[in-house]
């Protein structure tokens, strides 16, 4: 299943320092909360995310009502990603 959604790029700070990050929106968190899939630690879905012509595996994970899908430095220099600017992502759930 591939879900598509546009997100801005956040940052937030914690303990060790600066993570970068994306929403996931309302309408596409509710899909992932309804799918019957093995939930990792953290109440975390598995994942493949791509950004622009960049892909990891990675999870999503539960954030209140929606989802958050952390995005390391090297994605976000390797895009060009600018923060606060929206962006597709796109997640594959198997």
């Amino acid at each position: 299943m591939e879900l598509a959604f546009i997100s801005t790029l956040e940052t937030a700070e914690h303990g060790r320092g600066t993570y970068h990050l994306f929403t996931v929106p309302e309408h596409v968190s509710s899909v992932l909360s309804d799918l019957p899939v093995l939930k990792g630690g953290f109440q975390s879905i598995k994942c493949r995310a791509t950004v622009g012509e960049s892909s990891w595996n990675t999870s999503v994970f539960p954030s209140g009502e929606q989802y958050i899908l952390l995005i390391a430095k090297k994605w976000v220099a390797a895009e060009s990603l600018i923060i606060g600017e929206p962006i597709e992502v796109t997640l594959t759930i198997e």
